[in-house]
Protein backbone atom coordinates (compact mmCIF):
# COMPACT_ATOMS: atom_id res chain seq x y z
CA UNK A 1 0.00 0.00 0.00
CA UNK A 2 3.13 2.46 0.91
CA UNK A 3 4.09 1.89 -2.72
CA UNK A 4 1.18 2.79 -4.52
CA UNK A 5 1.16 6.20 -2.88
CA UNK A 6 5.18 6.97 -3.17
CA UNK A 7 4.93 6.11 -7.21
CA UNK A 8 1.00 8.02 -7.54
CA UNK A 9 1.59 10.83 -9.43
CA UNK A 10 -1.21 13.27 -8.33
CA UNK A 11 -0.39 16.21 -9.72
CA UNK A 12 -0.78 14.43 -13.50
CA UNK A 13 -3.36 12.27 -12.63
CA UNK A 14 -5.41 16.10 -11.16
CA UNK A 15 -4.50 17.70 -14.48
CA UNK A 16 -5.69 14.84 -16.73
CA UNK A 17 -8.89 14.81 -14.70
CA UNK A 18 -9.63 18.37 -15.06
CA UNK A 19 -8.42 18.01 -18.44
CA UNK A 20 -11.36 15.35 -19.02
CA UNK A 21 -13.72 17.85 -17.51
CA UNK A 22 -12.91 20.25 -20.23
CA UNK A 23 -14.92 20.76 -22.88
CA UNK A 24 -12.28 21.04 -25.28
CA UNK A 25 -9.55 18.88 -26.80
CA UNK A 26 -7.03 21.66 -25.76
CA UNK A 27 -7.04 20.78 -22.33
CA UNK A 28 -5.56 17.49 -23.40
CA UNK A 29 -3.33 18.19 -26.05
CA UNK A 30 -1.34 20.50 -23.67
CA UNK A 31 -1.53 18.17 -21.60
CA UNK A 32 0.06 15.98 -24.05
CA UNK A 33 2.51 18.71 -25.08
CA UNK A 34 3.55 18.37 -21.96
CA UNK A 35 4.42 14.65 -21.47
CA UNK A 36 6.43 14.91 -24.10
CA UNK A 37 9.07 16.96 -22.62
CA UNK A 38 9.74 14.42 -20.26
CA UNK A 39 12.31 11.48 -20.03
CA UNK A 40 11.16 8.04 -22.18
CA UNK A 41 10.17 5.76 -19.66
CA UNK A 42 7.43 2.87 -19.32
CA UNK A 43 5.29 5.45 -17.43
CA UNK A 44 5.25 8.23 -19.44
CA UNK A 45 4.97 6.24 -22.36
CA UNK A 46 1.58 5.10 -20.42
CA UNK A 47 0.45 8.93 -19.38
CA UNK A 48 0.92 10.00 -22.98
CA UNK A 49 -1.19 6.66 -24.53
CA UNK A 50 -4.20 7.18 -21.70
CA UNK A 51 -4.42 10.88 -23.34
CA UNK A 52 -4.30 9.97 -27.25
CA UNK A 53 -6.59 7.60 -26.32
CA UNK A 54 -8.81 9.92 -25.02
CA UNK A 55 -8.48 12.24 -27.89
CA UNK A 56 -8.78 9.53 -30.40
CA UNK A 57 -12.41 9.00 -28.58
CA UNK A 58 -13.52 12.68 -28.64
CA UNK A 59 -12.05 13.39 -32.03
CA UNK A 60 -13.58 12.61 -35.77
CA UNK A 61 -12.71 11.66 -38.78
CA UNK A 62 -8.74 11.60 -39.85
CA UNK A 63 -7.80 13.58 -36.21
CA UNK A 64 -9.23 10.78 -34.38
CA UNK A 65 -7.43 7.87 -36.40
CA UNK A 66 -4.04 9.81 -35.90
CA UNK A 67 -4.61 10.35 -32.19
CA UNK A 68 -5.73 6.12 -32.04
CA UNK A 69 -2.49 4.94 -33.86
CA UNK A 70 -0.35 7.54 -31.24
CA UNK A 71 -1.85 6.07 -28.57
CA UNK A 72 -2.00 2.69 -29.21
CA UNK A 73 1.73 3.00 -29.88
CA UNK A 74 2.51 4.61 -26.62
CA UNK A 75 0.18 1.67 -25.26
CA UNK A 76 2.09 -1.00 -26.94
CA UNK A 77 5.50 0.80 -25.51
CA UNK A 78 4.36 1.59 -22.07
CA UNK A 79 3.63 -2.07 -20.90
CA UNK A 80 0.44 -1.46 -19.38
CA UNK A 81 -2.10 -3.67 -19.11
CA UNK A 82 -4.95 -1.02 -18.58
CA UNK A 83 -3.81 1.02 -21.20
CA UNK A 84 -3.03 -1.62 -23.82
CA UNK A 85 -7.10 -3.46 -22.94
CA UNK A 86 -8.36 0.29 -23.93
CA UNK A 87 -5.92 0.82 -26.75
CA UNK A 88 -7.37 -2.92 -28.21
CA UNK A 89 -10.89 -1.99 -27.29
CA UNK A 90 -10.51 0.93 -29.70
CA UNK A 91 -8.38 -0.51 -32.13
CA UNK A 92 -11.78 -2.25 -32.88
CA UNK A 93 -13.43 0.97 -33.66
CA UNK A 94 -10.50 1.27 -35.91
CA UNK A 95 -10.31 -1.72 -37.17
CA UNK A 96 -9.82 -1.03 -41.29
CA UNK A 97 -6.17 0.25 -40.32
CA UNK A 98 -5.41 -3.59 -39.95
Amino acid sequence: MVLCSVFSDEPFETRLRLALRSTSAKALVALFGELTGEVPSPRRDARMARVALELAEQAGGREAERWFLTGYSYARTARDPEVRARAERLRERFGSWW
